[in-house]
């Protein structure tokens, strides 16, 4: 069983890469089609669970991998390199929320990494919390450079300004401080380390 899901996760893995070459090609051939920030995205981030793994010493669970993918095939290829970020009203901010929600388990590694497993709750959600918003500062920063170095309007500065920004990361703050009580929670981090 475990061979099979190491396998399924390689396979997921390579579908991305072959999506994020088959959209590179669209933007080669079409240069109205800029999606460049979704391209280097789908070649680097379906690797984000090996990097925390071999970071944290963090296996983390087959589901919330799986969970993971779902999450990035729906952010990166529905919502950036087939525009549904800006033809489905909210969805956006939809995405927002599961990403602060899921990057709580980086922080999550990192107090397993670190041994804090037995700190007080309030020191372990500042330390979820904070790591999970700063991934979404990271994600903010990423979508600043692609659009100032790519051409892109990733932020959709011209048509939202400033507002698009604050609300992706209150977005993401809400879904991380949902992440840090549910991995303060002892119920729910024992269900999650029995995988």
């Amino acid at each position: 069983m475990k061979n099979l899901r190491r396998a399924l996760l390689w396979a997921i893995r390579a579908c991305f890469i072959i999506l994020a070459i088959l959209f590179l090609v669209w933007i080669l051939i079409d240069p109205d089609y800029n999606k460049w920030g979704g391209v280097i995205a789908g070649f680097a981030l379906p690797f984000i669970p090996i990097v925390i793994e071999r970071i944290f010493k963090f296996k983390m669970p087959f589901r919330v991998q799986l969970l993971y993918y779902i999450f990035l095939f729906v952010a990166l290829d529905m919502g950036i390199c087939c525009d549904m970020y800006k033809n489905v009203p909210y969805f956006d901010k939809v995405v927002h929320f599961g990403s602060g929600v899921l990057s709580t388990i980086v922080g999550y590694a990192a107090i397993v990494y670190f041994k804090a497993k037995k700190t007080p709750t309030a020191f372990r959600v500042i330390v979820i919390l904070g790591v999970s918003t700063l991934i979404a500062v990271a994600w903010e920063f990423f979508e600043f450079a692609c659009d100032k170095f790519l051409g892109q309007n990733m932020q959709q500065l011209v048509s939202v300004g400033v507002d698009d920004t604050m609300f992706d990361l209150l977005a993401a703050t809400v879904g991380s401080i949902i992440g840090s009580i549910l991995f303060t929670h002892p119920g729910f981090v024992r269900e999650l380390e029995k995988q």
